[in-house]
């Protein structure tokens, strides 16, 4: 797998200009950017009903065999995406609401050459997946002891992704993923991407 990737990737640099070499940005029309945020919107209310399953199901595949390597296994991994969930209702937090924004830029990544190819002469015998930025605002409240309940916006996104001219969108959560982890799997986005803010703020 190595080295079929370093062989592309070499090819790429021979055959195609810089701006396919890196991936590059792509425009999106106004039907694929309702699909990704419709997609999101969906992936959030499952999460508001406890279906971390749907949220595993839905993980984009190279991301959740990582992370089942990590801890063991996709059946540990959604043991712990349901414990979170339980520890999360005997603390007494909350999630209110969720919302997906309008995506923001998106990218050529991971091409593959197209089946029946056998040498890339151009742009034309790449099938690129599509990567999208989507932030994202969820509600959420908690009470303490003897305290009003307090309640807070939580500003995030969502990294959505398909292969090219596809709506089966499939996701990375934008809470803990770092820059160096997303470069990892897609080496072909810009050295100077930048990621939609991540923040809390109380509601008062």
């Amino acid at each position: 797998m190595i080295k079929r990737t370093l062989f592309l990737l070499t090819c790429l640099s021979s055959s195609l200009v810089a701006q396919e070499v890196t991936g590059g940005e792509v425009v999106m029309e106004a039907q694929s950017k309702q699909s990704v945020k419709s997609a999101v919107q969906l992936l959030g209310n499952e999460v508001l009903m406890s279906n971390y399953a749907y949220a595993v199901d839905h993980m984009y595949p190279r991301w959740r065999e990582r992370q089942a390597k990590r801890m063991g296994s996709q059946q540990k991994m959604l043991e712990a995406f349901n414990s979170v969930g339980q520890q999360m209702q005997e603390m007494g937090i909350t999630i209110d609401s969720f919302t997906a924004l309008e995506p923001q830029k998106a990218y050529h990544v991971h091409p593959k050459m197209r089946d029946g190819v056998s040498q890339i002469n151009s742009s034309d015998d790449l099938r690129y997946e599509v990567l999208v930025l989507v932030p994202t605002r969820m509600k959420m409240s908690f009470m303490l002891d003897g305290q009003p309940k307090r309640s807070f916006m939580r500003e995030s996104f969502q990294i959505a992704i398909a292969k090219e001219g596809s709506d089966a969108w499939t996701f990375i959560d934008g809470a803990t993923i770092r820059v160096v982890d997303l470069r990892s799997m897609f080496p072909l986005l810009p050295n100077n991407i930048e990621l939609p803010e991540k923040r809390d703020v109380e509601i008062k």
